[in-house]
């Protein structure tokens, strides 16, 4: 069975014959530039490349990597990028950027430069610091706002953008046609739309705000879902006869539970959510595929309900997120999507059996019924050793294909 057709049968609800592999499949459950390198070493691929996808330095897995890795999805783009990915002409999109000791590529729209201490600037506002392997970027000021300090924007100036623009929408149908034609994988669509990740006033203001205020809240929200929307149409248009899943990320959670608390979400959030998906499923075909960090299962039947399809990146360090009390939760009605290679619970130093042993138990206890896409949780760190990649391979490839793991997405997708 192939990728495409792999991927296809799973997200209908149909057995396929392993497990799918999603490993670089979104911008959120890949890994670091520095171990994409590594696990170029542990696959024996010898390519050069080496593109930085996003701002948290993840790198764009190639096609050299994902068929030695037996990978089954392919990310078409992102809108956290500014060059395209695929296509005849998208290497005119990046140049080469010699750092960390090794060459990556970048976005020509991005500028680089290092200090004579060795710190290196991202386009003059996001710095890594000597010896470091990330960029940290700077708090917005408005975080330092306190509600009272000055008068909240008002719903009034809230005028989000309800165009994804037709030069994006061209390259990316132009780029959704070329991986159809010329590879095998599932294609999957990056954050693209307007999401719901909204603060006016800064994270102080807008927290205060939700008590004091509700019906702002609700004011701004329900504008940024009708842009959402009206981008999302215009997104199957262009992508949606060549695109299984769509992402969209909302960090709701924290490593405690959710971070505004589940009763204020409900009466906030909620409601947006489950007309934003209700709706999604109305206008595509592709899958709602929801981001989020930190502990959600107090509200994991609350986003089921409202319409999400698969769950990102599955954060198992986090209160309350074992993969057993998340199944047991979920019920089979959810595809969790990564969860088995948490770099906190297992960090450099743990050995390489060690390593093997918890994602294999991870992938079996996520995969029993179905309902499982493999990858580890977000972007693995770029210190990663090299034998922690091999011994999570290995465990995949192990128990990939164990008849007693039912593969399929529940049956119920896109339909609640």
């Amino acid at each position: 069975m192939r990728p495409r057709q792999r991927m296809k049968q799973f997200l209908a609800g149909q057995p396929v014959d392993r497990i799918p592999n999603g490993l670089g499949g979104c911008e959120t459950a890949g890994l670091h530039n520095l171990s994409y390198e590594k696990l170029k070493k542990v696959l024996g691929v010898n390519d050069r490349r080496n593109r930085v996808c996003t701002f948290m330095n993840n790198a764009v897995f190639e096609l050299p990597v994902l068929d030695a890795m037996e990978g089954d999805i392919i990310l078409l783009g992102s809108k956290m990028c500014p060059s395209r990915f695929w296509g005849p002409e998208a290497d005119a999109g990046w140049k080469d950027l010699h750092i960390w000791d090794t060459t990556l590529q970048v976005a020509n729209a991005w500028q680089f430069r290092q200090d004579k201490d060795g710190a290196w600037w991202w386009n003059d506002g996001a710095k890594c610091p000597p010896g470091a392997i990330y960029f940290d970027s700077p708090a917005p000021s408005e975080i330092a706002r306190v509600f009272d300090d000055a008068e909240p924007p008002s719903p009034d100036d809230f005028n989000p953008e309800h165009e994804v623009g037709d030069a994006w929408l061209r390259q990316l149908e132009e780029d959704a046609k070329w991986l159809w034609e010329n590879t095998d994988y599932c294609i999957a669509c990056g954050e693209m739309i307007h999401d719901l990740q909204l603060e006016p006033g800064g994270t102080q203001s807008w927290w205060m705000r939700m008590v004091q205020e509700p019906e702002a809240c609700h004011e701004f929200l329900g504008k940024a879902v009708d842009a959402g929307l009206a981008q999302l149409k215009q997104l199957d248009q262009a992508v949606g006869k060549y695109c299984d899943m769509l992402m969209i990320a909302d960090d709701i959670g924290n490593n405690r539970g959710v971070t505004v608390g589940p009763d204020l979400w409900r009466q906030i959030y909620k409601p947006h959510y489950k007309r934003l998906f209700s709706e999604w499923h109305k206008i595509t075909g592709m899958k709602v595929s929801l981001h989020c960090c930190g502990s959600i299962i107090e509200i994991l039947d609350d986003l089921i309900e409202c319409g999400v399809d698969i769950y990102n990146p599955v954060q198992i360090s986090s209160q309350g997120m074992q993969p057993a009390a998340l199944k047991q939760k979920s019920g089979g009605r959810l595809v969790f999507y990564g969860g088995v290679f948490d770099s906190v619970l297992l960090p450099p130093p743990t050995p390489e059996d060690v390593v093997y042993e918890a994602v294999k138990k991870n992938i079996e206890q996520f995969s029993r019924g179905g309902g499982y896409i493999f990858a580890g949780v977000h972007n693995l760190p770029g210190d990663i050793p090299e034998a922690h990649l091999r011994a999570m391979l290995a465990a995949y490839s192990d128990c990939r294909e164990d008849p007693e793991l039912t593969n399929h997405a529940p049956a119920t997708q896109g339909q609640q």
